[in-house]
């Protein structure tokens, strides 16, 4: 058998094993597996794209699920998105988004255009003496915001502030009370980014991390600039899987878990960085799937205007990679509500009509974690139904020497699709230029065709949820030339 080993454009075509292109196809634990596809969460729409989206922990364990849009803060309550907006509109600009955070049971707010935002129940408000902020983040009682404006220090990209010790409305400097501030200003550009990591809080700026330690009065934080010239272009870029923060920096995929950040050497950077459209890094959208080990990472491409239309997935724990074809407004690791007797109607009028998802799916349960993205109709969609189309296209088999004749294809299918097809592709000079002749389907757990040629290239297109660790080629030489 040849064994998959993911999506890896950036690697030699006549390596084995390499997935060249893929649509919908996921790492999982010994296998790929053909992506979820998106079930409607039943909580309708939001007024327009959404900017935000959130699940904040409270203190007992329950959880405040929040999204928001250019002019209103919304929070599921009873199954639908309802306004929990304070008195007076937001404007967000186009570029802004919403971030949140949990301080104990206050939930919290910032989107650089208002001062911070806190509600313990209901309705948001505006919060003391805390001023507008980019970023929020909370660790060791205190409130941590980043590229702020106010406090008396104007709107400043380069500067943090926190809070007073146990406090979210106090942010009046006081060496006393441990609210604080502080500058960033040995190397170039705003904050784009900050987040916990264990003790300890980080801060991102395009090329440039900060490490911040807890060291009581009257300093109360110490940041020490991490070496090199790694960054991140945005917050939702790095994704905290409580070990280490995982993100798209400005030339890898790095990881960072408190001493040096990591390249990932994978093999996509190079695709990921001819396929990004550089004007709209800020936009990159990540998520972490905790139950399944996965990171999604959601960026516009040069043909999407702007858009989240392309999406790249890490397998934290097999070192991975796969690819995702949707286009969406914004994602996160939602926590569902689960459904009812009583409330299976609202997803259909009857039993045959209900959404095509797997009975054992977390779509069904309370309290389970299912990433979910916001498409561009403005409503959450869980990712847990059955899947739908999904490809697999190959890496080249064969030689510039020798005539080979492919006969059969074997997928190896932990779990086999509804149906599949096979595409097959030859060249007989150096593999530069590849013909499509023969399409097949999968039949008696096999791909039939008899094509002789000096490479060979197969893609596999299947229907349905699916599981597959590799493939067999039944191929034998010709004779040489």
């Amino acid at each position: 058998m040849i064994p998959f080993v993911g999506f890896s454009p950036d690697a030699l075509p006549e390596t084995p094993g390499i997935i060249l292109d893929c649509m919908n196809i996921i790492p999982a634990i010994g296998s790929f597996v053909a992506a979820p596809s998106p079930v409607d969460a039943g909580l309708g729409a939001i007024d327009a794209a959404a900017k935000g989206f959130s699940v904040n922990r409270k203190l007992d364990g329950t959880n405040r699920v929040f999204s928001g849009s250019s002019t209103y803060l919304y929070e599921q309550v009873g199954g639908v998105w309802t306004d929990v907006s304070r008195a007076t509109n937001y404007a967000l600009g186009a570029e802004n988004r919403w971030r949140f955070s949990q301080f104990g049971n206050v939930s919290l707010a910032v989107n650089k255009t208002s001062v911070l935002q806190f509600s313990t129940t209901g309705d948001f408000a505006d919060s003391g003496t805390a001023p507008k902020a980019e970023i929020v983040e909370t660790i060791n009682n205190q409130v941590f915001l980043f590229n702020i404006d106010g406090m008396g220090f104007g709107d400043d990209v380069t500067r943090w502030a926190c809070s007073a010790v146990g406090s979210y409305t106090d942010f009046t400097p006081s060496i006393s009370t441990g609210c604080v501030s502080g500058q960033f200003l040995d190397s170039p550009g705003a904050i784009t980014a900050g987040k916990r990591l264990g003790d300890v809080i980080v801060a991102y700026k395009e090329k440039a991390m900060y490490v911040g330690q807890f060291v009581g009065s009257p300093s109360w934080w110490n940041f020490i600039r991490v070496p090199g010239d790694i960054g991140a272009p945005v917050q939702e870029s790095v994704v905290n899987t409580g070990t280490a923060h995982f993100f798209i920096g400005p030339d890898d995929f790095y990881a960072f878990d408190g001493s040096r950040p990591q390249a990932l050497n994978s093999p996509c950077r190079n695709w990921l960085f001819a396929n990004i459209d550089q004007r709209y890094m800020q936009r990159i959208c990540g998520s972490f799937d905790r139950f399944n080990q996965r990171i999604f990472w959601w960026f516009p491409s040069k043909q999407g205007n702007g858009t989240l239309d392309m999406c790249v997935v890490f397998n934290v724990k097999t070192g991975q990679w796969g690819r995702v074809n949707l286009t969406i407004e914004f994602v996160a690791d939602y926590v569902s509500g689960g459904v009812t007797i009583d409330g299976l109607a609202s997803y259909g009028a009857s039993i045959d009509a209900l959404p095509d998802i797997p009975y054992d799916s977390p779509f069904w349960s309370s309290g389970s974690s299912v990433l979910t993205v916001f498409k561009t109709d403005h409503k959450a969609y869980q990712l847990s139904g059955a899947a739908g189309e999904s490809r697999i296209l190959t890496g080249h088999y064969g030689d510039n020497i020798q005539f080979s004749t492919c006969s059969r294809v074997r997928p190896r299918f932990i779990r086999s699709p509804t149906s599949s097809t096979l595409n097959y592709s030859y060249s007989n000079t150096d593999a530069t230029q590849f013909t499509q002749n023969i399409s097949t389907t999968y039949q008696n757990n096999w791909y039939d065709l008899i094509w002789s040629a000096r490479w060979h290239k197969y893609e596999l297109i299947f229907n349905g949820d699916m599981s597959i660790s590799g493939f067999d080629l039944v191929m034998s030489p010709d004779g040489s030339e």
